[in-house]
């Protein structure tokens, strides 16, 4: 068993429907739903439920000490959060940009009791060191979208979440989310390569200046042999290994700007 998280509405008062799921994992397109508010309020809530520690055998602990942490969020503002938020997905993920559209549509189809969104990540919590760790992460979030940058895989765990177990309306409504990677190979990288250093630019124009002058000395030493099967000889020899010392240099110069960072 995983720890799990859930989105969830209401459809009645007092029955839950879970509409998303993660297991061991932290859908971020919930989060884009909300804003940096909606994670301080409910953070008391958090630090009240481990507030006693991991000691779950205190039999004078009270019966009714549930400690509801789930984080509440009326479901037009979560549209409109979602909404405002569009622009990050655009910028970041552009290639995520059609299934974030296809998820707010559809949840904005969703019929609700008390038109609430419900987000449950008490589970995925425990994961971190203490609560204000995971609350702190959580925030974080919200720095890097600020700033336009990226902070999660481009995959089911990490978007959207899964349908919810005996679920299949999304599934049918979305083609973009059947064709959503589950997973995501560590070594793939969402960002292109960089573009080329301005250092590395004039590094390649000295190069090529190099070669040309390196090219035509070589050209030049095939005027002292008058024989025409000589100087196809002689270019065999001379000219083949300065065209590939130039080419060679090229590629490694240009290959070593453009290389990704980690």
């Amino acid at each position: 068993m995983g720890n799990r998280t859930y989105l969830t509405i209401r459809t009645a008062p007092d029955q839950q429907e879970v509409l998303f799921e993660g297991n061991n994992s932290l859908a971020y397109f919930w989060l884009l739903l909300l804003k940096r508010k909606d994670i301080e309020q409910v953070q008391p809530a958090f630090q009240t439920l481990y507030a006693g520690g991991d000691d779950e055998e205190d039999d004078n602990a009270p019966e009714d000490s549930y400690v509801d942490t789930d984080i509440r969020i009326p479901l037009d503002e979560a549209l409109h959060n979602a909404a405002a938020h569009r622009s990050y997905v655009e910028r970041v993920y552009p290639a995520l940009l059609p299934l974030y559209d296809d998820w707010r549509a559809y949840l904005a189809t969703v019929p609700s009791h008390d038109n609430m969104l419900y987000i449950d990540l008490e589970e995925f919590s425990g994961f971190y060191v203490n609560v204000n760790q995971f609350i702190g992460e959580l925030l974080d979030f919200y720095t890097h979208v600020s700033g336009n940058k990226a902070y999660f895989r481009p995959a089911i765990p990490d978007t959207t979440g899964w349908e919810a177990i005996g679920r299949k309306q999304f599934y049918d409504y979305s083609g973009h989310y059947r064709n959503t990677p589950e997973i995501v190979d560590y070594q793939q990288k969402s960002r292109p390569d960089r573009p080329l250093p301005l250092g590395y630019k004039l590094l390649i124009g000295c190069w090529v200046v190099f070669s040309l002058l390196l090219l035509g000395g070589g050209f030049y030493s095939l005027g002292f042999f008058h024989s025409v099967w000589l100087q196809a000889l002689m270019a065999l020899v001379i000219l083949l290994p300065i065209l590939l010392i130039i080419i060679g240099g090229l590629v490694w110069l240009i290959n070593k700007g453009t290389q990704k960072t980690k």
